[in-house]
């Protein structure tokens, strides 16, 4: 359940950052602490609490999720740890005792942007920002930057699809998360950052638990990262093959769409240097 609520974020996180992405790389986004422990309060749906902990300036971010969902009387535990480094994300499900591990979808991304001419390059950065809004008008959003301040940062607001989304401005880092979709609600809201130094042991896996690596996921992000930066090299050829949303229309999914889509914006997710939690 968990999942498919952060593909409307990853979504949401995603789309005012195409604003800042004429920077010297469309990747080089830094948060505004270099270190830090970001408390969040989880109501709603799933009731818990969720921790990150960031490291140079959100190069490192390690998540901890924990959450109980009740259901017709069931009561389920969600334990999970995600670790993101520049090289490696990993996903780990303490309830199963789980854990996988894909290469990074920010270098996939970086390695296609850098085969591109610097005439190319520029046409990326150009586009990503003139996309932006169109992508989120497509998909029926709306998109305000600095809308609000959350524990002193000016956060932008992103809202599509039931979901409203506050992040730090020009970073993509959610502080509060509101959704409502078909009835189910949850709220996601940062309590508190602390900037000091954040251990290396919340970095360290689980006792017990080796993540094993994916191949298909990470063919996914690797066509996923090349489909991307072709787009954005040339917008007018994704828009004549197709996408609702690149024609402006309100886009009426199917479940294996909305599969799709939470593949892509895993994918995405890194382009900026934010993480979707």
């Amino acid at each position: 359940m968990r999942r498919g609520f952060l593909v409307g974020l990853l979504l949401l996180s995603l789309l005012p950052l195409c604003a800042v992405a004429g920077d010297k790389s469309p990747w080089d986004v830094k948060l505004p602490f270099k270190n830090a422990t970001i408390h969040y309060t989880i109501s709603g749906m799933e009731n818990g609490t969720e921790v990150s902990y960031v490291r140079d300036y959100g190069k490192e971010i390690a998540t901890y999720h924990t959450t109980k969902t009740t259901m017709m009387g069931m009561t389920m535990v969600n334990e999970t740890v995600d670790i993101d480094t520049p090289e490696w994300s990993y996903q780990f499900d303490l309830t199963e005792r789980t854990g996988t591990k894909s290469v990074n979808p920010e270098k996939y991304m970086a390695e296609e942007y850098n085969k591109l001419s610097r005439a190319d390059k520029k046409r990326v950065e150009e586009n990503s920002e003139k996309m932006g809004l169109s992508v989120a008008e497509g998909f029926g959003g709306k998109i305000q930057q600095d809308a609000k301040k959350i524990l002193g940062y000016s956060c932008d607001r992103a809202e599509m699809m039931g979901n409203v989304v506050y992040s730090i401005h020009g970073t993509g880092l959610p502080l509060l998360v509101e959704t409502n979709i078909m009835g189910m609600t949850m709220q996601i809201e940062a309590t508190s950052v602390d900037k000091g130094k954040v251990a290396d042991s919340f970095f360290q896996f689980p006792k017990g638990i080796e993540p094993k690596f994916d191949p298909q996921s990470d063919a996914v992000a690797r066509e996923m990262a090349r489909q991307t930066i072709a787009m954005l090299k040339n917008p007018e050829s994704a828009k004549k093959m197709g996408g609702p949303a690149m024609k402006g229309q309100q886009p009426q999914m199917s479940p294996e769409d909305q599969e799709q889509m939470e593949q892509a914006m895993e994918m995405l997710k890194g382009m900026f240097g934010t993480p979707p939690q």
